[in-house]
């Protein structure tokens, strides 16, 4: 039976959703005068400071020396290796600018030089890098100075009885220039002559003020070889050259310097074209705009057509549009800003001529179009400088910035994109989020979906794995006969993980499409958006289209929680996340659709679950025990309730910019402390519905419990781990979430915890009334 055509179809469409659509108007005009009536309305449980107490960390010590037939003899052989790296590496250029040198130490090949790393620092070097191949292998820096002290500490090590610092220098076996090789992506061929476009990225670690004379010396050196080349400079952190290099000349460079981390391939990055659907009539109206915040877009450009969009486009930041283009691309930054601004319902707010907007956006075109309609974009160097000129200019007013974007090339295990570290860096920097597209499958890769799905193709690409963006993949809510997946499955286009450190993503999925068999497209069950001309709908598939909904809520959070960091905001849409299936008669696996779909409202509101929220820093010293209640009620032995916590921890981590192989340098850990007729007792979680992956910056599980435990004060505690930070003054921020339930339904928590006089729980009330249609 053919389909319906035209309007045919879109009618019988809207007439299956309008009972649910004039349910869910009810049930909003029901919301919305309860919420405006304040007291009926239930919100989330602060922890309060006082509930929340430190206990020192007992640490322990070095451990002994590595047994040497002579440690004299080692010695030797040592300063020999010492001689050799020092007559080749400090006649590079970039030594006479800066005071730090890169180099490589090893141990025996049967250890692990991970053990040995505190006694290796214990003689002035600073752990760059390891060695994914070879775990006895890895990449230091140290300064001038402390090369001398090195030194003079060799020579006694040698010369003296007892072989000083033998505990330190028996577990170095090696010491030699950070080979080549290493250095350059598999990507290129340093014998052929082919230019590549590249990205040369020098270490983190050089000092600030050296970095103009290294600024220097580079453009000397590369117009004395009369090389392209563009410098660019993040926060004196990310150092990194634009230019075009054939095999010869990359292997000039690498001689002459010795500070380059990394040569790899300037990679572009790509969006697609949407279908213009119907007209959209013009006696349409709009309900005044719920928040004056503004999400940031960097995508193709939004049209300036129309009467529905450009009103709601606070800026237009037109700087980044790339070389070569004649105006911006429109289509698909029009259609992702519609779904920003209006969300997932769009089209039926169009059809029943009642558009609700919910913020601004703010437009930041970085492709475009050229004078033959070809799409161009900006590639690795000049997007991530982009991002950071535009994040540095507006991050105290805006938090919420939308990547619909990426790389079609999957990455592979411990491989990181400059753009990806780049936007962790920010993140921390500047405690902003990026919500990013896991990116599309743009083509069928085997049979659907066991095949499809495993296809080493289907996995993420730039900038997906980013550690503190979240990674939005794309289900499906519309299916039709013939269609891949069927409602609220994991979309046939949606890239998937794991994260390149073998970690979850993407962390969460919402409406992005659906296909057709064999892999086609169709309006029906697509997402919809608006077209560039400002005046028609617009049909298109693809996880471009899901990160937009989630950037929404994103922002939702952050107006309706002004005190929060985007730990807080990141960890109240991954708690409130509802589990996706991937397909039907699939084992479930983190890899497809993470924590699965926000339900916004819950995020936003309390039900019959009491939830606690908290935001604290760990310092290295001291746990962190974070106390909560569980209500009376919950005794032993009430047989009519079931008690169940769900606990997610949200932390940003400072990165690794040096080490894909340990890119995250802080993790914690978690214990759960329950009370009980006899005091407190610390129970395990190994047995729990959880996700707690070491270095990974989300942590959550689930437990039940139906004997052997009191009600009252119970306690969760944290504990911070870091490697490659060496200020012990640092901290951690983090942020938690307690949610306290009756497995069984029978009790309403929330009220029972807010009707104990006892307790000291404030409630996060807030006048924010106008959030309650998301």
């Amino acid at each position: 039976m053919p389909f319906p055509s035209g309007l045919e179809w879109r009618a019988v469409f809207l007439l299956k959703i309008l009972f649910f659509e004039i349910k869910k108007s009810c049930l909003y005009l029901l919301v919305n005068s309860n919420l405006k009536q304040h007291m009926k309305k239930k919100y989330h449980l602060e922890i309060p400071k006082d509930n929340i107490s430190k206990k020192e960390i007992n640490k322990t010590g070095f451990g002994e020396s590595v047994p040497r037939f002579s440690y004299s003899e080692h010695g030797i052989s040592l300063r020999n290796k010492k001689n050799q790296f020092k007559e080749i590496e400090y006649s590079k250029k970039d030594l006479k600018v800066i005071s730090n040198v890169f180099l490589q130490l090893s141990t025996l090949d049967n250890m692990n030089i991970k053990s040995h790393i505190l006694k290796i620092e214990n003689l002035g070097f600073e752990l760059v890098s390891l060695n994914f191949e070879n775990k006895s292998i890895a990449n230091f820096k140290i300064n001038d100075d402390k090369f001398q002290e090195f030194e003079v500490k060799l020579d006694e090590y040698i010369s003296t009885p007892e072989n000083k610092y033998k505990t330190y220098f028996s577990a170095i076996e090696n010491i030699k220039a950070i080979p080549i090789e290493t250095k350059v992506s598999h990507d290129i061929d340093i014998n052929s002559e082919l230019r590549y476009d590249l990205l040369i990225q020098f270490f983190d670690g050089i000092k600030k003020e050296e970095i103009e004379s290294l600024e220097k010396l580079i453009r000397k050196e590369f117009l004395q070889n009369n090389f392209e080349y563009n410098f660019s400079n993040i926060s004196n952190r990310i150092v990194t050259i634009k230019t075009r290099l054939n095999g010869s000349e990359i292997n000039t460079i690498l001689n002459e310097f010795n500070s380059i981390k990394e040569i790899s391939l300037n990679q572009n990055y790509f969006i697609t074209n949407s279908v213009k659907g119907e007209l959209i009539a013009d006696d349409i109206k709009f309900e005044d705009v719920s928040s004056s915040s503004a999400i940031c877009i960097f995508d193709s450009g939004i049209t300036t057509s129309g009467k529905i969009i450009p009103n709601f486009v606070r800026d237009r930041i037109n700087s980044y549009i790339p070389a070569g283009s004649v105006s911006p691309q429109y289509s698909h930054g029009t259609f992702v800003a519609s779904r920003c601004i209006f969300g997932d319902d769009i089209e039926f707010q169009i059809t029943t001529k009642n558009l609700k907007p919910y913020c601004y956006v703010i437009d930041v075109p970085v492709f475009g179009i050229d004078s033959f309609n070809n799409i161009l974009g900006l590639n690795d160097f000049d997007l991530a400088n982009a991002i950071t000129e535009v994040v540095e200019s507006l991050y105290l007013e805006v938090k919420v910035y939308n990547l619909s974007l990426g790389n079609p090339n999957s990455l592979r295990d411990n491989e990181r994109s400059h753009l990806g570290k780049t936007l962790d860096f920010l993140s921390k920097e500047f405690d902003v989020l990026f919500v990013i597209s896991s990116g599309n499958i743009n083509s069928s890769l085997g049979t659907y979906p066991e095949n499809h799905f495993s296809n080493v193709n289907a996995r993420i690409g730039s900038p997906a794995e980013s550690l503190l963006g979240l990674t939005v993949g794309s289900i499906a809510k519309y299916d039709d006969h013939g269609s891949l997946t069927k409602r609220d499955l994991i979309s046939p286009f949606s890239k998937i993980g794991p994260g390149t450190d073998g970690g979850l993503k993407p962390e969460l999925v919402s409406h992005g499409g659906n296909l057709m068999s064999p892999y086609t497209s169709f309006p029906r069950i697509s997402a919809c958006g608006l077209f560039e001309d400002g005046l028609s709908l617009s049909y298109d598939n693809g996880t471009s289209f899901s990160s937009p909904i989630i950037s929404r809520h994103a922002q939702m959070l952050f107006d309706y929680y002004p005190f929060a960091k985007t730990n807080l905001i990141k960890a109240l849409l991954i708690h409130f996340a509802e589990k996706r299936e991937v397909f039907e008669n699939f084992d479930f696996d983190f890899k497809f659709t993470g924590f699965g779909e926000p339900l916004i409202q819950n995020a936003l509101y309390a039900n019959k679950t009491a939830t606690y929220l908290y935001q604290g820093e760990l310092d290295m010293d001291n746990y962190d025990y974070v106390k909560f209640n569980i209500p009376d009620i919950f005794h032993d032995g009430n047989l009519e309730s079931k008690l169940k916590l769900k606990i997610t921890i949200v932390y940003n981590p400072e990165v690794n910019l040096n080490n894909d192989y340990e890119y995250s340098k802080t993790r914690l850990s978690v214990k759960l402390v329950k009370n009980t007729a006899v005091g407190l007792k610390e129970i395990s979680l190994s047995n729990s519905n959880i996700y707690t992956k070491q270095w990974s910056p989300i942590l959550q599980f689930e437990k039940s419990f139906t004997r052997n435990f009191d009600a009252g004060e119970w306690e969760v505690a944290l504990r911070l781990y870091t490697r490659s930070i060496t200020d012990v003054n640092f901290k951690q921020d983090y942020a938690i979430i307690i949610e306290v339930m009756d497995e069984n339904g029978n009790i309403n928590v929330y009220d029972e915890i807010k009707n104990d006089t006892s307790l000291n729980y404030n409630s996060f009330e807030n006048d924010v009334y106008n959030i309650n249609y998301a």
